[in-house]
């Protein structure tokens, strides 16, 4: 399941080696759990239905906490677009809402940076665009809302103006240490819907 953004999207305007930026500080930090949170979902087939609820329930159930906390601490107008409400439609036309829904609050720790959550979420879209082709077909049009969206798209063109300045007096630090925080949030709403590679062996 790509969350954040792919390494093959990288800035080609950028050409100086000696020159990083806050958004190569947090690919390269967050690689590792990036890798855990694909392997957690890597047995999912959202060409069957049943895979693709449980795929939107954890989104919604992950997401749910991260869009309240953006919208309390990123700075106005700075907030990704909302998806809960898109996946929320999404899972209606698929037969409705999971029968057990936990949505834990998003903790990002000590760190108030609203730039790591951000970047997690708005460099999903990237690996939307694989899975929607990976359902292709099997998958409703009606149900094609969080997939297929084009908000967080642009949101992302708009956010990387912002991650490629230098990372600032902390190397970074705050913002690696949310998004490895959202990174973990996922990863543990995929524990709680039962989607581990163990469980679903």
């Amino acid at each position: 399941m790509p969350l954040a953004e792919n390494p093959i999207d990288a800035d080609p305007a950028r050409h100086d080696p000696d020159y990083t930026t806050l958004r190569d500080e947090l690919r390269s930090a967050t690689g590792a759990d990036h890798a855990v949170l694909d392997q957690s979902m890597a047995e999912l087939r959202l060409a069957e239905p049943a895979d693709l609820v449980r795929f939107l329930g954890t989104h919604l159930a992950a997401r749910a906490g991260i869009e309240a906390w953006l919208e309390e601490n990123a700075p106005s107008g700075w907030a990704p677009p909302l998806q809960t409400g898109l996946i929320t439609d999404d899972l209606i036309a698929l037969g409705g809402l999971p029968a057990a829904f936990p949505a834990p609050p998003f903790d990002p720790g000590p760190s108030d940076s609203w730039l790591g959550p951000a970047y997690v979420v708005a460099g999903s879209h990237l690996g939307n665009r694989l899975l929607l082709a990976q359902a292709g077909t099997a998958l409703p049009r009606d149900a094609q809302r969080f997939l297929a969206g084009k908000a967080m798209q642009e949101y992302w063109r708009r956010l990387r103006t912002r991650l490629a300045g230098m990372p600032g007096p902390d190397g970074g630090a705050g913002a690696i240490e949310a998004a490895k925080a959202t990174f973990g949030h996922f990863t543990r709403c995929v524990a709680l819907f039962g989607l581990s590679k163990s469980a679903a062996a």
